[in-house]
C-alpha cells in the first residue's frame, strides 16, 4: 500500500492515533490549524492541491458540545462549512474523503441502538454542525465514507476517560495517605458507545482498503453510561474508589445531550469486516497499554 493520505485535525483526539496506526502502511501526513484554515475555502483548495492526497481522513472538528452551543456560527463555521470545503476540494482532485462524524446527530429516545438505517435528529448545535458536514459530503461526493464514532477516549489530549482516571488517582493517593479527599460525581442516566481512537483507526484502515463508502457505524460493542464506565475502570485498576450518581440535570451544561445514543455496527456486521470489539475489552488492553502513564 502506498497511497498518500492527508490527516486533518491530527493533533486531536482522534488525529493523533490515526497518524501512529496509518503510517505504518502509508504516507500519512497530518496537518493542523497552523497548516491552513478548513473554513477558508481558498486556503484549503490551495493546501491540498499542492499535496495532492489521495485519501483525505478528516478529523478536524469542533468538539466542545457546550462551546458549540454558546457559538453556533463557529460550530457551524468549523464542522460544516469546513468540511463542505474539505469535500469539494478532494472532488476537484480525485481524492476519496472520509468523514468522522458522531452519535449526536441523533436524539437518543430510540430506546435501543442507533443503525444507519434511523434517522438523525439532533438536539445541540454539535450534532446539528455534524449532521450538516455529513449531508455536505454525501451532496458532493460520490466515493466518500462517513464513520460514526461515539464517546472517544485516547491519550492525546484529555476526554471522559483520561479526567475520572486522573481525578480518581488523586482520591486514590490522599486515601493511602489517611488524608481528605472529595468523592466523585459521575452522571449515571447518558449512555453510548466509549470506543478507543486505536480501534477507530484500525476500522479506518479496512474502509480505505475495502473502498467502502456512504455512512458507517463504527463503535466499540456494548453501551454503558459514564458511571458504569468508571466502574469498569476503577475494577481493572484495582483501585476502591467512591462515586457518587448524578443525573445530567445536577450537572450546569449549556447543550442538553441525548440518553442513549449507542451505535449499532450494522453495515460493518453485515459486511464481515468489523474491527470493532466490546469496550470492555478495549479498555482493559488501553489501561494496559498506559498503566505507566
Amino acid at each position: 500500500m502506498n497511497d498518500k493520505i492527508l490527516i486533518t485535525g491530527a493533533t486531536g483526539l482522534l488525529g493523533v492515533d490515526l497518524m501512529a496506526v496509518l503510517k505504518q502502511d502509508y504516507r500519512a501526513m497530518g496537518v493542523a490549524t497552523a497548516n491552513f484554515d478548513i473554513q477558508n475555502y481558498d486556503e484549503t483548495a490551495s493546501f491540498l492541491d499542492r499535496m495532492k492526497p489521495e485519501v483525505v481522513l478528516h478529523a478536524a472538528a469542533w468538539a466542545d458540545v457546550d462551546g458549540c452551543e454558546e457559538q453556533k456560527e463557529k460550530a457551524f463555521a468549523v464542522n460544516a462549512i469546513g468540511t463542505k470545503n474539505i469535500a469539494t476540494v478532494c472532488k476537484n482532485i480525485g481524492a476519496k474523503m472520509i468523514f468522522y462524524s458522531t452519535d449526536y446527530v441523533f436524539d437518543g429516545t430510540k430506546g435501543s441502538a442507533y443503525t444507519e438505517d434511523d434517522k438523525p435528529n439532533p438536539i445541540n448545535n454539535y450534532g446539528r454542525s455534524k449532521l450538516e458536514g455529513e449531508q455536505h459530503v454525501l451532496d458532493i461526493l460520490d466515493n466518500a465514507a462517513i464513520m460514526r464514532i461515539s464517546w472517544l477516549y485516547g491519550t492525546a489530549k484529555d476526554c471522559f476517560v483520561t479526567s475520572v482516571i486522573h481525578s480518581a488517582l488523586t482520591q486514590h493517593r490522599a486515601k493511602l495517605k489517611n488524608e481528605p479527599y472529595e468523592v466523585l460525581k459521575v452522571v449515571g442516566d447518558q449512555f453510548s458507545c466509549p470506543t478507543w481512537t486505536v480501534d477507530i483507526a484500525d476500522q479506518t484502515k479496512v474502509i480505505i482498503e475495502k473502498k467502502l463508502t456512504g455512512i458507517i457505524h463504527a463503535a466499540s460493542i456494548g453501551q454503558a453510561s459514564k458511571y458504569k464506565l468508571s466502574e469498569n475502570i476503577f475494577e481493572e485498576l484495582s483501585w476502591d474508589i467512591e462515586m457518587n450518581l448524578v443525573k445530567r440535570s445536577d450537572v450546569p451544561m449549556k447543550a442538553k445531550r441525548p440518553e442513549r445514543t449507542d451505535l449499532e455496527n450494522k453495515r460493518l456486521n453485515e459486511l464481515g469486516l468489523s474491527e470493532m470489539r466490546s469496550y470492555k475489552e478495549a479498555i482493559r488492553e488501553f489501561l494496559m497499554v498506559h498503566k505507566e502513564d
